[in-house]
């Protein structure tokens, strides 16, 4: 069967075809042969009582946030020998991969919820939430990806082939509304730049682990942005080799620990593009948009 062309983020314009699941498009990070079939695999993955699910949309701080779940469920200030990849439900392989995982599992996906595992209603599991300035997002995406003046144009237009970061997070509120005695954690990447130990005492107590204030702050120093990115350089982790397998013929590898600060959208943006994109962020407002952002 020849691999389908709508399933993988690398090619981001509409004009590709990307097929459709539960009203959503189904968009990937590695390419499947049947991306709808794959939905339905996952989505009726099997859920453990004492699993954790971190979600957000791509380049939101998800690496960082899976490290640092890693160190409070397993009480170590040590670094998970393998990537986050190895746990993440719709890398190729992946769902395989989790099911041999040992419990506490911490699963991780970029999808939306009508996409997810739909146990994790019944057995209530714990979600964390990361969520970024959409402008930072952006230009995170830029680096990774492509051309910063060809990827705004797109997403202004709304002609990305992954949903916007407003749709995720409005999908992501919807949710909350329908099942408001769900375990949710929202972890706003600026304020963990800002405060880290804070934000991950905030993390321990509701994953209802053991934190004290020492061990928190121990956290905060192995997994700081800049400590993580010389990790990441050394090649200790273990990455998934399907994963690497199927990446696109002359697509680089995608650069996970850049820059992490906040605000650098302002050395990316004209001052006609940050007024548009305001527009673009004010429309989303108007639509119910609860979380605010922070933008320096």
């Amino acid at each position: 069967m020849t691999t389908s062309k709508g399933f993988g983020l690398i090619s981001l314009n509409t004009e590709d075809s990307c097929p459709e699941a539960y009203g959503w498009r189904v968009v990937g990070p590695t390419p499947v042969s049947d991306p709808l079939q794959y939905i339905e695999d996952i989505r009726s993955f099997k859920i453990r009582n004492d699993d954790v699910l971190i979600t957000a949309y791509p380049k939101c701080g998800t690496h960082w946030v899976w490290e640092i779940t890693h160190m409070l469920l397993r009480q170590t200030t040590d670094y998970e020998k393998r990537c986050k990849e190895q746990v993440m439900l719709e890398s190729k392989g992946g769902i395989a991969r989790c099911e041999k995982e040992e419990s506490p599992r911490i699963l991780n996906s970029h999808f939306v919820f009508v996409h997810l595992p739909q146990e994790i209603i019944a057995k209530k599991t714990k979600i964390i939430h990361v969520w970024r300035n959409p402008k930072d997002t952006l230009v995170s995406f830029y680096h990774h990806f492509t051309s910063m003046g060809s990827i705004l144009e797109l997403s202004m237009a709304n002609k990305l082939r992954l949903h916007t970061q407003f749709e995720y997070l409005q999908q992501m509120s919807k949710f909350e509304e329908d099942h408001p005695d769900h375990p949710i954690i929202h972890l706003c990447y600026e304020e963990m730049r800002k405060e880290p130990a804070k934000v991950i005492q905030q993390l321990a107590r509701f994953l209802n682990v053991p934190a004290n204030e020492e061990f928190c702050q121990k956290v905060a120093d192995v997994c700081s942005f800049e400590n993580m990115k010389v990790m990441n350089q050394s090649g200790q982790k273990t990455f998934p080799a399907e994963f690497s397998a199927a990446r696109q013929p002359g697509v680089k590898s995608p650069e996970i620990y850049r820059k992490g600060v906040v605000g650098d959208w302002k050395n990316h943006f004209t001052v006609s593009e940050n007024e548009r994109y305001n527009d673009v962020i004010n429309r989303a407002g108007e639509k119910g948009l609860k979380f605010k952002f922070i933008y320096q």
